[in-house]
């Protein structure tokens, strides 16, 4: 009974710890860079590493990186990959959609298969805004500074947005209202 009961005390650290560990895991989506939707647990690792590692429902475990990945959800908020970096969507409509960068991946070593590839991303930092226009389908970054004119030239098919921001109606601060009231603009 005493050697039950050492053996249960000396375990107790280890048990924490693979405790510790899967709780790390949610429950997620990812969606490969061919377009394959798999669900299973996801441990976001995109803040200091640049990855996630995927859980599937067997039980198998693998890291992924931006490159590799068309995008991933998890707890309701949804990822997109482009320049080999995730990007939290902020805003979507049919006009126009926000995305806040998320990682920070230039210059780390990408692997095509046993080809090594120093990864190459979009201008900017985590933290940064990006508006992709679906008419043209590019990406702009969006700075405090530089605000009014790529709002100006990102949404110049819509008077009332244009009116705001230069009427100071809308700020910096409110740009996902900008994109929002954008995409309801007819």
């Amino acid at each position: 009974m005493i050697f039950t009961l050492v053996l249960f005390v000396a375990a107790l650290p280890f048990l924490a710890n693979s405790q510790t560990r899967s709780s790390d895991f949610q429950k997620g989506t990812i969606v490969t860079a061919s377009n394959d939707i798999l669900e299973g647990n996801i441990r976001d690792l995109t803040k200091n590493k640049g990855t996630i590692v995927f859980e599937s429902s067997a039980g198998r475990k693998k890291i992924y990186t931006a490159a590799e990945l068309a995008g991933f959800s998890q707890n309701g908020t949804s990822y997109v990959s482009y320049a080999n970096d995730f990007y939290k969507v902020a805003v979507t409509g049919s006009k126009a959609a926000l995305y806040q960068r998320v990682t920070d991946n230039s210059g780390k070593m990408l692997y095509n298969g046993a080809e090594v590839v120093l990864a190459t991303t979009a201008e900017g930092k985590p933290g940064d805004w990006y508006i992709e226009t679906k008419s043209n389908n590019k990406w702009i970054r969006v700075t405090q500074k530089d605000f009014e004119a790529a709002l100006t030239t990102s949404f110049a098919d819509c008077a009332s947005v244009i009116a705001d921001v230069k009427g100071k109606q809308i700020d910096f601060a409110q740009i996902a209202k900008a994109v929002e009231k954008y995409n309801s603009c007819h």
